[in-house]
């Protein structure tokens, strides 16, 4: 997901669910697309020009990661808006935990497993050879206690803390946007990106709250965005298309234009946190309210891989670094990326369905089975406390 999303059946019909899946499989597809063009042997300047282009897209793994959170912002929305009350709340936080924390804690241990024995290995780049960890076992404990990116050993997982660090704080953002107005998350998180930045130590996680309050707001005003959806001509939907492929690659463009470089990581700009933030909102209302985007993110490979995405986000680098660390000894040519990437998306596709089978779906129901017991706990105490 989310990089890890809410489960939402039964709260919206099937129509009305299967973009967000697909979008959700189609982010996962681009962060895996993204890391093998990092693990090539491309020039730096190769490297910055393919992702400053327009089909850059492909390969945009930070705007993915910010469609992630902004999906979270809609869903974690629809789930708030049937009960924010104490009950209702306590019930989403237990939703979250389960939701997060055991696929996480099992990918850590698959990623520390699977990287005995790695070698680093010098003639590669340093993005890659920093990627050859292997954690000592005291410091484990440590890394499954939250989600994180594990001291380097699940870099990724960085992500899962921004999810359930603002998830603790997301009802009030919520809360606020229906109660007060719907701007209202949208403008607090614009003002404090530009007044509070850099944030304290520990807070650095409200840098994406931009993202869940643009979920939030488009959450709440679904139907009017239905209805302008409705009045755009043919023309507007191509514009559409294009500002949102515009508003993805401003950051890395504008990189390449300054510097002549794209960086690893843009270093959450407040220009990649607005424009890749407003560019995924576009995105969404698309394929939520134009019929021809609905079908596109509702098609069924988009939605397969949607719902395996959370395990497909946490394992693919890992069998990749596997790969790359035990197993190439020489420079990668650009020529093998697209073998490289179908490769990897088969086997991380079964680890994927594993995962989910064997780990998101038991830890779904846990979760679940917890809340029945609590809500039957609550209840034979009301029963003895009735006079």
């Amino acid at each position: 997901m989310t990089t890890a999303g809410t489960d939402t059946r039964g709260m919206l019909g099937p129509a009305r669910l299967e973009p967000l899946d697909g979008l959700r499989g189609t982010a996962a597809l681009i962060v895996v697309s993204f890391h093998v063009l990092h693990y090539v042997t491309l020039s730096d300047s190769a490297r910055s020009l393919w992702l400053a282009s327009p089909l850059g897209v492909l390969v945009n793994g930070t705007a993915a990661v910010h469609l992630f959170f902004l999906l979270s912002g809609y869903v974690l929305s629809l789930t708030l808006a049937r009960d924010l009350g104490p009950p209702g709340l306590a019930r989403y936080y237990v939703r979250r935990v389960f939701r997060i924390q055991p696929p996480y804690m099992a990918a850590v241990v698959f990623a520390w497993v699977a990287s005995i024995g790695y070698a680093r290995l010098g003639s590669h780049s340093l993005t890659a050879v920093l990627g050859c960890i292997h954690i000592p076992s005291p410091l484990l404990p440590r890394a499954l206690a939250f989600p994180s990116a594990a001291f380097g050993q699940l870099s990724v997982g960085w992500s899962l803390y921004v999810e359930l660090a603002v998830s603790a704080v997301f009802p009030l953002i919520f809360w606020s946007g229906r109660r007060v107005h719907a701007l209202v998350p949208v403008l607090a998180s614009l003002g404090s990106l530009f007044l509070l930045t850099p944030f304290p130590a520990g807070m650095g996680f409200l840098i994406f709250a931009l993202d869940f309050a643009l979920g939030t707001l488009l959450y709440l005003e679904r139907d009017r965005a239905e209805r302008w959806c409705g009045r755009l001509p043919t023309a507007g939907v191509a514009l559409l298309g294009v500002a949102v492929v515009v508003l993805w690659q401003l950051p890395h463009t504008v990189s390449v234009l300054q510097t002549g470089t794209t960086p690893f990581d843009p270093g959450h700009t407040r220009l990649e946190l607005l424009s890749m933030g407003f560019g995924c909102a576009l995105l969404l209302v698309g394929a939520l309210h134009l019929p021809a985007w609905r079908r596109l993110f509702s098609s069924r490979p988009a939605v397969f891989f949607g719902r395996i995405s959370y395990s497909l986000y946490l394992v693919h680098l890992t069998l990749l670094l596997l790969w790359f660390c035990r197993m190439a000894h020489a420079q990668t040519p650009l020529w093998t990326a697209v073998p490289l990437f179908v490769g990897l998306l088969a086997v991380s596709t079964a680890v994927a369905l594993a995962g989910f089978h064997f780990v998101e779906l038991p830890s779904i129901r846990a979760g679940r089975a917890l809340i029945r017991a609590g809500e039957v706990l609550t209840r034979r105490r009301a029963v003895i406390d009735e006079p």
